[in-house]
């Protein structure tokens, strides 16, 4: 049975032993008997800042469009690949933010796609002259198709020399090959003092069921997000060219879904238009990885480079990650003063 979304060591195969070209060494040595879906884990958590929390809608000073890649684990062939696309905008009106959401994953060369589409509503509200409170609802449609003819089973693998055997396999095939849910997320985010900001989110309220084999459930599970962090402003100004200060943002990022938790810590150091990110990422099981990041900041836009460096017993294998990611920013020209611009890094 076949489970859904994809994520850092995601989807493998439970109760069959199904494997995508390219990647039979690596599962055969990984397999588990049991494992569940997760979703996919960006590097840059706040330049997805729609697919971090729904509450963060609208939160900026300009409207945003967003672009994201992460390509993980690149020495293996046909590894995992993310898309991610969006677009905020705070609407005055409706007294916060609207966003649209795009999410495509794709593993094994597209032996398993699974795309997603959100619109998300962000209620702000100004609490007093410091503290403000967004409450963000997000709608999604989930879609997931299976591409059977890109698998590899056991019974195709020639036990003496490892070759794939083409032909008709002994596998039954599922009893359907696409499977779409509606779900559903929401989050809350405070600001205080345009320094501190702190932020929960639930996903998959819904648990949509993905399961390609009728008599079967794969639940898609909840996935509980909580995110905090503050701006320090650390002076160092230049009077002479008028060149922006020196700007510490320490921050902490715990997930978790069904039993895969994970840690991040790390921090940000901003000097106009420069940003440098180091963060440490630990899975409660092992150290899981070192995350480095580097962004330009611009009037008009954001571009993001990140690496994550794998600590665990992957990490002669995999490559690590690599991450991009392009920000347009538009209607800036005024800079805004209402409620819901919380202040948060920006990659």
């Amino acid at each position: 049975m076949l489970t859904s979304s994809l994520s850092n060591k995601r989807n493998w195969v439970k109760h069959h032993q199904i494997f995508s070209k390219g990647f039979i060494g690596f599962f055969l040595i990984l397999q588990l008997s049991q494992s569940f879906g997760q979703d996919a884990s960006f590097s840059q958590f706040y330049a997805n800042p729609l697919y971090l929390n729904p509450a963060l809608a609208g939160t900026g000073e300009c409207s945003r469009i967003m672009l994201n890649y992460r390509n993980q684990w690149p020495a293996l062939p046909n590894a995992f690949v993310t898309y991610s696309a969006s677009a905020d905008y705070y609407v005055e009106a409706l007294s916060g933010g609207v966003g649209l959401l795009f999410n495509s994953d794709n593993l094994g060369n597209g032996a398993i796609t699974t795309n997603r589409i959100s619109a998300i509503y962000s209620y702000h509200l100004k609490l007093s002259g410091d503290a403000d409170l967004n409450a963000g609802f997000e709608a999604t449609y989930h879609m997931q198709k299976l591409n059977w003819d890109k698998l590899v089973f056991q019974d195709m693998i020639d036990p003496v020399t490892g070759n794939i055997n083409p032909g008709i396999s002994g596998e039954a095939i599922p009893s359907k090959l696409s499977v779409s849910a509606l779900d559903f997320s929401g989050g809350l985010l405070l600001g205080i003092r345009k320094k501190f900001y702190l932020g929960f989110a639930v996903d998959h309220l819904t648990q949509p069921n993905l399961s390609y084999y009728a008599e079967n459930e794969s639940p898609l599970f909840l996935k509980y997000t909580a995110h905090l962090g503050m701006t320090l402003d650390l002076g160092g100004r230049s009077y002479r060219n008028n060149s922006g200060n020196f700007i510490l943002s320490p921050n902490i990022l715990y997930q978790q879904q069904q039993n895969a938790r994970q840690l991040n810590a790390g921090f940000y150091v901003e000097k106009q238009p420069i940003t440098i990110g180091f963060w440490y990422r630990h899975n409660f099981s092992n150290p899981d990885g070192v995350l480095f990041s580097i962004g330009l900041k611009q009037k008009k836009f954001r571009l993001g480079y990140s690496y994550d460096l794998t600590l665990s017993k992957l990490k002669s294998n995999t490559g690590g990650a690599h991450e991009l990611s392009l920000a347009f920013l538009v209607n800036c020209n005024n800079k805004r003063n209402k409620p819901g611009a919380i202040k948060c890094p920006e990659f």
